[in-house]
């Protein structure tokens, strides 16, 4: 994977502008769910051109009802991952409660079900994060609910692909922290009301940064090739030697 590329390919394409412009404003809109779908959504597409090897993987907004359903079943499939998550967080929240009683015994066994429960979660939380990837590329292929959840083949894909999976992780931590601290940092600058465009800004760049290392990571699957691979150069021509005249000849040089 090309960690730069998939920030810096950005203003390569034509249009970036605008792209950026509309992905930004629904970022700052997020808070009313519909548009952070639809960016989901977007984001989807911006994967499926990068493994169809388009120059310009970008998308253009002109599919709005179309990202939001790509997005809400991509919501769902996470949903459906992490119910496991929500449904222990129901026996930590009760263990939670238990520990503030004044019963020995109460307190006793509460704090062991948050400890269990605990462990749990972060057991969990790290298989899930891991097939992440997995399943939102699997979803990708077809846009049905049904292919991201696929257990065993998700899960032996992340099996043979761990290290891109890891690699993909970190680089996505690290880029997420340094986009929100430079977009916080000129905010500030700019006098506060800056945090208006730079953190919605951000936000919009960090989903794309994320979903352009899938697309990196969908391309070489189906190719076998970086989607950023340099172009071969041609090997240069032999040079072609100018024809040599043939010696003159003394017998037929006319005689005087």
């Amino acid at each position: 994977m090309d960690f730069v590329k998939a920030l810096t390919f950005i203003p390569e394409d034509p249009r970036w502008k605008e792209k950026v412009a509309i992905g930004a404003a629904l970022a700052l809109l997020s808070f009313l769910i519909v548009p952070a779908i639809i960016t989901v959504g977007y984001c989807v597409r911006l994967v499926q051109n990068m493994r169809s090897g388009q120059q310009f993987p970008l998308p253009e907004w002109d599919d709005w009802s179309g990202d939001l359903v790509r997005g809400f079943k991509l919501v769902v499939v996470y949903l459906v991952w992490a119910l496991p998550l929500i449904l222990v967080g129901i026996p930590m929240t009760v263990g939670g409660m238990m520990t503030d009683s004044d019963s020995g015994i109460a307190q006793t066994l509460g704090i062991t079900v948050v400890v269990g429960t605990s462990c749990l979660v972060m057991v969990y939380g790290i298989f899930f994060t891991l097939l992440t990837p997995g399943f939102v590329l699997w979803f990708a292929r077809d846009e049905e609910i049904r292919s991201g959840l696929q257990l065993t083949d998700i899960f032996e894909w992340t099996r043979t692909h761990l290290t891109d999976v890891i690699l993909y992780m970190l680089a996505y931590l690290i880029a997420s922290f340094v986009i929100a601290t430079v977009a916080g940092i000129v905010g500030v600058l700019l006098c506060l009301v800056g945090l208006i465009i730079t953190v919605p800004l951000a936000t919009f760049v960090t989903y794309v940064y994320q979903f352009n290392l899938l697309g990196q990571i969908a391309f070489k699957d189906s190719t076998g090739r970086s989607y950023y691979q340099p172009p071969t150069m041609a090997p240069a021509p032999p040079p072609v030697e100018p024809p040599v005249a043939p010696p003159a000849n003394d017998d037929m040089t006319p005689q005087s």
